[in-house]
């Protein structure tokens, strides 16, 4: 290893690899190898808000929705302005009957139509 290049360095070069291989990866719909390459993101970056949201669409494309009902509400948690996640979350509560954790009540703008039936899926904006 390069005595100049720093472990910080190192790993921010992976979060960069890792992130164009989930975004390429969830393109092609390839989404149980799009949530390898965000959780190897969340390993190093646990607060990687991005990751987490791009988790959540892939658990949601593959019918996790706890998971990715779990992925948004931690990157939701980490972010309350995170309009993906809240979004998302609307829309899986009220695919899946499930009451939004009190902590994220007030975070999520729109909840108080999430007990109606929704046919699509997350915002698509949470893959990049």
């Amino acid at each position: 290893m390069d005595a100049n290049v720093s472990s910080s360095q190192i790993k921010e070069e992976l979060r960069k690899q890792w992130t164009n291989q989930a975004v390429e990866l969830a393109l092609m719909g390839r989404w149980d190898e799009a949530i390898q390459a965000n959780l190897h993101i969340l390993k190093l970056f646990p607060d990687d808000i991005r990751a987490h949201n791009r988790l959540g669409k892939a658990y949601f494309e593959l019918g996790r929705y706890d998971e990715a009902a779990e992925a948004y509400e931690q990157s939701l948690k980490q972010q309350p302005s995170n309009n993906v996640a809240g979004k998302s979350l609307v829309e899986l509560y009220a695919l899946v009957k499930r009451e939004p954790i009190a902590e994220l009540r007030e975070s999520i703008p729109g909840l108080e139509g999430a007990e109606e039936e929704v046919e699509a899926g997350p915002d698509e904006d949470s893959i990049d």
